[in-house]
C-alpha cells in the first residue's frame, strides 16, 4: 500500500499540476493577432477583429483558415487525417494548432520576433 510519504507525494504533485494549470490560464493574455507560420518561418499575420477566410501555401498544398467572431480554425488542408481541421476553434493566446504533413502552425498571440532571445536567456 502506500506510506504516508507516498500519499504526501501525491498530493504536493496533484497540487503542484493544478497550480501550473492555474497560473497558465491567468498569464494568457488576449491578443489581436493571428500568426501563421509555414516551415517554422512566419509567412503572414492577420488582425482577429477582420472576419474572413485565408489562404496559405504550404509545401504540400493550400491551407484554409477562417477568422470569425475573435476565432480561428483551419476549414481546408491537403494533409490525410485533417487533424488540423478537427483541432477546431482557437480564441486563446495559449492554443494552437498545428498542421504537420504541411508544414503550417496558426497561433494567437506574439510573433517570432517578440519572441527573440534577451540577455537573460541567452
Amino acid at each position: 500500500m502506500f506510506t504516508r510519504y507516498d500519499k504526501l507525494l501525491i498530493v504536493f504533485l496533484l497540487a503542484a499540476g493544478l497550480l501550473s494549470f492555474v497560473l497558465i490560464r491567468i498569464k494568457s493574455t488576449p491578443s489581436n493577432t493571428v500568426v501563421v507560420e509555414v516551415d517554422g518561418k512566419e509567412a503572414s499575420q492577420y488582425n482577429l477583429e477582420t472576419d474572413g477566410i485565408f489562404s496559405i501555401e504550404g509545401p504540400r498544398g493550400k491551407t484554409r483558415i477562417e477568422i470569425k467572431n475573435k476565432r480561428v480554425r483551419v476549414i481546408e488542408s491537403p494533409c490525410p487525417k485533417k487533424i488540423c481541421i478537427q483541432s477546431g476553434w482557437i480564441y486563446k493566446s495559449y492554443q494552437t494548432i498545428v498542421c504537420v504533413p504541411n508544414r503550417v502552425t496558426i497561433h494567437l498571440g506574439r510573433t517570432r520576433e517578440d519572441n527573440e532571445v534577451d540577455g537573460i536567456t541567452e
